[in-house]
């Protein structure tokens, strides 16, 4: 009877430490290519257009949302795409839209990843920028 448990016991640790539980979202990024009366047209990361029939509301072309098809929910994205237009030792100055500007903290991490005239996604509720994964016109597929 005692060399049940100690059979089972290595099993359910090797079974607990082989399982793979990742969260998931059915949330897509994409961004905005044009506004019709029947939806917006949106691009995803490798060039797709799409057709969104949901209302615009304060989205603009330009922007980048998020979309669950499965809900038909969309929303804006905290993350917004932008281009670095000038780097200095304190700052990053970015182009977010077609007449807005904004300054961030130079981060060590940011030094040798980027450079002026790269496109990034910029977070400005937490200051943050990171690499684009938006398909850029020319890129080959």
């Amino acid at each position: 009877m005692k060399t049940l448990p100690l059979c089972a016991i290595p099993l359910l640790i090797m079974l607990a430490m082989f399982h793979n539980s990742y969260a998931s979202s059915s949330y897509l990024s994409y961004e905005v290519v044009e506004i019709r009366s029947e939806g917006l047209v949106v691009r995803d990361s490798k060039g797709t257009l799409s057709l969104i029939q949901k209302d615009p509301g304060d989205i603009k072309v330009g922007d980048i949302v998020r979309y669950d098809s499965i809900r038909n929910r969309l929303k804006k994205s905290t993350w917004q795409a932008a281009e670095i237009i000038k780097m200095t030792d304190r700052t990053i100055t970015l182009q977010t839209g077609a007449d807005q500007t904004a300054e961030i903290n130079m981060r060590t991490k940011y030094r040798n990843e980027f450079k002026e005239g790269d496109q990034v996604k910029y977070n400005a509720a937490k200051g943050q920028i990171t690499k684009s994964d938006l398909y850029q016109p020319g890129e080959e597929q």
